[in-house]
């Protein structure tokens, strides 16, 4: 029999078991049903009616069959299956039987569910596509997937397959009664696994109440992941598909694809989660709620729109909750089921992780990708998360332009005011840092809120130095407000040049305020000795004095500022020595200092690759360490991404093949992890960008051009959507042009045709003229890399040369920093060329000079990343 029979079998059965005893045969005989189902729901009948004593339980024994027919094989008791002895039945369906089993041969002991599958599932091509998929099966390993222990053939040749036994309720029966928050937590820990499964190339395809348990714990364990494509004989292409019957599936929750017998994939669990949800936040099914039987079921899925799930009226005065739950269906939740639902697989969501993105940001009360993204809907989403912030915001604004002013002239009136004048003071104060800190950060995350935060903190900034010119040296005497001030200075300074955060490039003014910042502390560091976080703050000043200095190639500036940072974080840590913000902040200055010491090609660095890679791992524990700590911080799992991304760079640049590889994918897979927990975070938008930049090179370098090449359109596509959000962002448009080099350079290094040649030129000619990069090392050292790709690409020993003196030049102009390895790396590199040049043109003698002092250049040893460069170049020196 069908699945479909064996759907319309029950049905027929649970309809006649309500009628008294005398009325069941005749109501199966009229039923119209077929022969071999009447037979079937009869001898059901008979089997209940032996049992009335206790409540009758569907197919827990087999039918009798007609006489004639092929023996049904039966398990029992004792069976021994691959080391594993049958102990008793747990259930049956139209796939087979359930049984308890237990470990008996010693290798430890333990319990499981076995599936002993029915007659008919043993074909040839079935067995073939069992043995393919369970390897696959086995390797998933996720906290909400009962995993698959064992798998095989029985004595008659039948397959069956051990998995872990799972006891607890039906999703749908855990969920009855729940409020909705508790509802969709548990959804998302059936998504969760889902989109595990997924990221190892396997579907589903069977998703429905009765294949997802929750255990007494509130643990969801997803049952029987894969069996029924293991199973399926539509999967195997060498049957003759005339012969076959029906695929393994579940109408009430297959996808239309599935239904029409069409190829499956990732969207088809998208839907049938779709329905799933449905039905666990309204109690009924989106479609088809008057069908009797699985193919008027069917043709419900195929051909009618689902229900908007507001919609639906109340199931009763019984469900008075309804109403309440009604209201909050309308809008985002009732957007996304019917995004899940779309009859176009196209239409859908595009990952399970993409519908589980938009459910937390409903629970998070933040805009959800199934609605439109209008400043409408933007706006009321951020109201209703920021009321009285978006209220004091407003107040605030006003306050400020016409009450600063007044302020600080009330403090200088008379005696009898000044308590007044105080007063009202140390309220603008406090909206004066809100304007920076709250207001500010509450708007980060709106898509084209750059502008606005610039303008806010323009004018937060233009109040800042009012109050710190005003106040002089009664900031010594209030150190808390020089604290406050310093703070807001070093803020404003982050958004006008973080270096590698969404900012607007602004180095110079970014530079003059982080130097105010660090020039208040004298007014309160030693007064706030005590308070951990006030010292910890203050170390992120000095960070950012660190970047600047790096990025503008001042090496010792950089280490002095870090070393500073350092001290002052050991001094809040010894305060508070279980604060996670504290040590991250210790990992992050570690990481730091393993850059500097030889972390980078591209960033000022000291070239100790081998005190870099200790301190760099260093890092890492000391991240993951806090990341097991506390595994929903999506912040602490940025962080500890960015140290993995450190260690896979120091790995390619001293040759560690493997450790980079490893390294640049886990990288990448905590930068998603951290964008789930947090989808509408924009900087996390934008480090997963540059991620996907920075794992697409190290693959490249290491071969496989291909995924690197790929992983560069990834990115290109994530920085176009960031700068679509807002047009402002500087850094992401720097990074878009740098960008585009280094895909040119991979595509050239693989193919070395002309059109990617022309691509380099392209990419160099769109970089900023070199004039324009005084005092920037970063970009001065990108360009130069640049000119030197073009040189290597170009057939002619005029533009080769011409190349490599420009990137000579570039790092000539920062002839102060022979401490410098990056710097001096590159220098090396573009003499390299230049003797490459000469000797192509059969200057051999001026080939051998510039050679030579390239060779001085590598000393004492090129990284394994630059190992060829310098092997030619030793070869020019010495003909």
């Amino acid at each position: 029999m069908t699945p479909t029979d064996w759907e319309q079998i029950r049905q027929l059965f649970d309809a006649a078991l309500s009628l008294p005893p005398a009325q069941r045969e005749p109501h199966v005989r009229a039923s119209g049903a077929p022969s071999q189902v009447q037979r079937e729901v009869l001898s059901l009948l008979a089997h209940a009616t032996e049992h009335s004593g206790g409540a009758p339980a569907f197919l827990q024994s087999p039918a009798p069959l007609d006489d004639g027919a092929a023996p049904v094989r039966r398990a029992r008791p004792g069976l021994r299956l691959n080391g594993w002895t049958l102990e008793s039945l747990l259930g049956a369906g139209g796939m087979g039987e359930v049984w308890l089993a237990r470990r008996s041969d010693g290798a430890y002991d333990g319990e499981a569910a076995i599936k002993l599958l029915k007659p008919g599932m043993d074909s040839a091509a079935v067995l073939r596509r069992f043995a393919q998929e369970r390897q696959a099966l086995a390797r998933l390993d996720h906290p909400h997937i009962a995993r698959l222990f064992d798998a095989g053939l029985d004595a008659e040749g039948c397959p069956f397959v051990v998995m872990e036994r799972v006891q607890g309720r039906s999703l749908d029966a855990a969920c009855a009664g729940l409020p909705l928050e508790a509802r969709l937590a548990l959804f998302l820990q059936l998504a969760d696994a889902v989109a595990h499964a997924h990221r190892h190339l396997l579907v589903h395809r069977d998703l429905k109440p009765g294949n997802v348990m929750v255990t007494e714990q509130g643990q969801v364990k997803l049952l029987d992941f894969g069996i029924a494509k293991a199973l399926d004989p539509l999967e195997s292409t060498d049957l003759d598909r005339s012969q076959v019957g029906e695929r393994p599936l579940t109408p009430g929750y297959a996808s239309p694809e599935q239904l029409r017998g069409e190829p499956v994939s990732t969207a088809t669990d998208v839907y049938s989660l779709g329905v799933l949800l449905y039905l666990l936040l309204t109690g009924r099914r989106p479609y088809g709620r008057d069908a009797t039987d699985a193919a008027a079921m069917a043709r419900a899925a195929l051909n009618e729109a689902p229900s908007l799930p507001s919609s639906l009226p109340s199931p009763g005065p019984q469900d008075p909750a309804w109403p309440a739950l009604r209201e909050r269906l309308k809008g985002d939740l009732d957007n996304m089921l019917l995004k899940a639902l779309e009859k176009d697989p196209a239409r859908r969501y595009a990952t399970v992780d993409q519908f589980a993105a938009d459910l937390r940001a409903f629970l998070q009360g933040r805009p959800v990708s199934a609605r439109p993204q209008t400043m409408a809907y933007l706006m009321a989403r951020f109201v209703s998360r920021n009321r009285l912030a978006v209220a004091l915001a407003c107040v605030a604004l006003l306050s400020l332009v016409g009450g600063l002013a007044g302020t600080l002239w009330q403090m200088r009136v008379a005696q009898q005011a000044q308590a007044r004048a105080e007063h009202r003071f140390a309220q603008l104060r406090e909206l004066s840092r809100q304007m920076v800190f709250r207001y500010h950060d509450d708007i980060a995350e709106l898509p084209g809120s750059l502008a606005t935060r610039e303008a806010l903190l323009k004018d937060a900034l233009g109040y800042l130095d009012g109050l710190a010119d005003e106040l002089g040296p009664e900031l010594h005497r209030n150190p808390r407000l020089a604290q406050e001030l310093a703070e807001s200075y070093s803020r404003i300074a982050s958004l006008q040049g973080d270096g590698f955060s969404p900012s607007q490039e602004q180095l110079d003014a970014s530079q003059r305020n982080v130097d105010k910042a660090i020039a208040l502390q004298a007014h309160y560091i030693d007064a706030l000795a005590q308070d951990g976080d006030a010292l910890r703050i203050a170390a992120e000043m000095y960070q950012g004095r660190a970047m600047l200095a790096s990025r503008g190639g001042r090496l010792a500036d950089s280490v002095q500022a870090l070393q500073q940072a350092r001290r002052l974080n050991e001094r809040a840590l010894a305060l508070q020595p279980d604060d996670a913000k504290t040590m991250a902040a210790v990992a992050t200055i570690v990481g730091r200092i393993g850059l500097q010491q030889g972390g980078s090609p591209s960033q000022p660095q000291l070239g100790d690759l081998a005190a870099a890679g200790q301190t760099i791992a260093q890092a890492v524990a000391l991240f993951d360490t806090l990341r097991a700590r506390l595994p929903d911080q999506a912040e602490l799992i940025h962080e500890a991404a960015w140290a993995h991304q450190l260690l896979a760079n120091w790995a390619l640049l001293s040759g560690d093949a493997d450790v980079a590889r490893r390294e640049a994918d886990l990288m990448l897979a905590l930068r998603d992890a951290a964008l789930r927990l947090q989808p509408e975070n924009g900087n996390l938008r934008y480090q997963r960008a540059l991620a996907l930049a920075a794992a697409g090179r190290i693959h490249g370098e290491l071969g496989d051009a291909a995924r690197g090449l790929q992983l560069f359109d990834d990115s290109f596509a994530a920085l176009g959507e960031e700068l679509k959000r807002d047009g402002r962002n500087q850094a992401a448009r720097r990074d878009l042009v740098l960008l585009r080099f280094t895909r040119a350079r991979l595509a050239w290094q693989h193919s070395r045709s002309t059109p990617d040649a022309k691509a380099l030129r392209d990419a160099l000619a769109a970089m900023p003229a070199a004039a324009a990069l005084a005092g920037d090392f970063y970009l001065s050292r990108w360009r130069a890399d640049a000119a030197w790709w073009v040189g290597e690409s170009s057939g002619s020993a005029d533009e080769k040369l011409a190349r490599a003196q420009e990137a000579e030049a570039l790092m000539r102009a920062t002839p102060d920093q022979p401490e410098n390895a990056s710097r001096r790396w590159m220098l090396a590199q573009a003499l390299g060329l230049q003797a490459d040049a000469h000797a192509q043109r059969g200057d051999t003698a001026r080939a051998r000079t510039l050679a030579r002092q390239a060779l001085a250049l590598w000393q004492p040893g090129a990284p394994a990343l630059y190992r060829k460069e310098a092997a030619r170049t030793q070869a020019l020196a010495t003909e």
